[in-house]
This record gives C-alpha cells, sequence and structure tokens, in this order.
C-alpha cells in the first residue's frame, strides 16, 4: 500500500482522475449554463457557492481512493492477478478493419456497464440501512439538489463501498489494461454528469444509450437508460432510485419511484 501511493504511475493515475473531475465538473456547473439556455430539474433550486464548494473540496479524497483502486488493479494485474490482457488497446482503423474484435470490446464494455450497475445498486442500498446513512452516506445527501461537482462528494468509506469495483473487475473481464483505465475515466463522467442538475441525455452516455440512440428504439427501453432526471429524484426522495446506469433493478426490486413510470411515459416521448 506504501508503494502504491509513492509510484510514478500513481501520480498519473491521480492526474488523470483529478483533471477528469474537476475538468468536466466546471464544464457543466459553469462553462455550459452559461452558454446555453437549460433548463433545470429542480426549478428555482440551485445550489450557493458555499454548497459548490464543499462539495468540490469533499470530492477531493474520493479522488485519491478512486486512483488508488484504480493503482492496486494495475499493481494486481502486473503480479500475475486476474484475466486481463497486456495487449495494446487496438487503434480505430485496426478495429474498423475487425469488427469482431471491435463488437467483442464493445460487447465487454457493455458487460462492464452491468456489473458496475449491480455494483453500485447493492452497495448504495447498503449506504441507506440506517447506521450507515446517519454516520456516512448523509454526507453526499447534504447535495438536495445536486451540481455537478456533487458526484464524488461522499465519505472516504462509501468511497471504498463503491470503489472497489475497479479490483474486483479485473478478476472478470478479459479486457485490455488499457481499457480499463479508459473505463474507469468514463465513468468518472458518468458520476459527475449525474449530478449536474439539468437533463444531458443522451450526450454522456453509458454503451447502453449508445446502442439505443443509435436503434431508435421504443419509449419502453428508454425507461431502461438512467438519466440524470432519474438520479435527481433520488436526491429528493431518497428511498428510491438507487441504480447507476440502467433502471431494471429499481423496477425489479420495487425501489422505482411510483410516480416515475408514468411521469415518464407522459412526458419523454
Amino acid at each position: 500500500i506504501h508503494e502504491t501511493f509513492l509510484s510514478q504511475e500513481f501520480a498519473v493515475n491521480f492526474a488523470r482522475v483529478v483533471l477528469v473531475y474537476y475538468g468536466v465538473s466546471a464544464l457543466l456547473h459553469f462553462v455550459l449554463p452559461s452558454l446555453l439556455s437549460l433548463k433545470r430539474l429542480q426549478p428555482g433550486k440551485q445550489q450557493h457557492g458555499k454548497d459548490v464548494m464543499r462539495d468540490a473540496t469533499r470530492a477531493f479524497i474520493p479522488l485519491i481512493i478512486k486512483a488508488a483502486m484504480l493503482q492496486i488493479a494495475q499493481n494486481l494485474h502486473r503480479n500475475g492477478y486476474g484475466v486481463m490482457l497486456d495487449t495494446p488497446l487496438p487503434s480505430l482503423s485496426a478495429l474498423i478493419q475487425d469488427p469482431v474484435l471491435l463488437l467483442r470490446l464493445l460487447f465487454l464494455w457493455h458487460l462492464l456497464d452491468m456489473f458496475h450497475d449491480a455494483w453500485f445498486y447493492f452497495s448504495h442500498r447498503l449506504l441507506h440501512t440506517r447506521w450507515l446513512m446517519r454516520n456516512v452516506h448523509y454526507m453526499h445527501h447534504q447535495s438536495s439538489t445536486p451540481n455537478a461537482f456533487s458526484g464524488y462528494s461522499f465519505h472516504w468509506f462509501e468511497a471504498i463501498a463503491v470503489f472497489d469495483v475497479t479490483v474486483a473487475e479485473i478478476f472478470i473481464f478479459p479486457i485490455p489494461a488499457e481499457m480499463q483505465v479508459l473505463y474507469e475515466l468514463w465513468s468518472i463522467i458518468i458520476h459527475v454528469g449525474g449530478h449536474c442538475g439539468f437533463e444531458i441525455f443522451p450526450y454522456f452516455p453509458h454503451l447502453g444509450v449508445v446502442i439505443y440512440s443509435l436503434t431508435g428504439c421504443s419509449k419502453r427501453m428508454k425507461f431502461l437508460m438512467n438519466d440524470v432526471e432519474h438520479h435527481d429524484i433520488h436526491h429528493r426522495s431518497p428511498s428510491h432510485h438507487f441504480s447507476l446506469y440502467f433502471t431494471y433493478l429499481d423496477y425489479l426490486l420495487g425501489t422505482n419511484h411510483p410516480l416515475f413510470r408514468k411521469d415518464f411515459m407522459m412526458q419523454k416521448g
């Protein structure tokens, strides 16, 4: 562990997660609202500067833990543990020339989405048990009107509970090690976007949303895709909507908000 935090590789991982987290948060919180007319999900409600600063500074320790989990996964892989591959990530031209490889990597990426979604759902449900809610998860719910910096504004224990999926996945998914880094950085963007306070679906998508957008699938399938509004409702009604990428676990396990499907079918088109 001591070597993990002192290595040059950890410094690179930490720089990556910090730049992605704060860069995308600043884009969504400061830049886009100043350039575009955006419809907020909670009209008339917006966090004050001190609350935004609280969330931005509180995210720093979780970002250290995020980088550490990525570093631990890389160290385990380097020492022969897990099923990740040392093969370099293919170039775009190579993927175009080998559609079978492209489909394989897309399928693995989608499986990662499914795995992360399930991990997040059940760890999130655990964080909502009485003791953990009162002593750990309450910090994240201080943002009842979330902003982009709220994504990783939570307790260090919550960061471990959520981010250790980074280590678990190396024992399951035979993906190139470089692909794991890209996936984990993209997951930061998903978390940040999910708290920005206005709807950005489908512009910061997980793979399921990409498939939905490209195929023009039905309204019923869109209901299975998580969006900013779905998670924003969780901050207003904490006993509902625990999922990350998809809504099917909320639907199957009875944690979908009772009015969400009705409103969705009426408004979403």
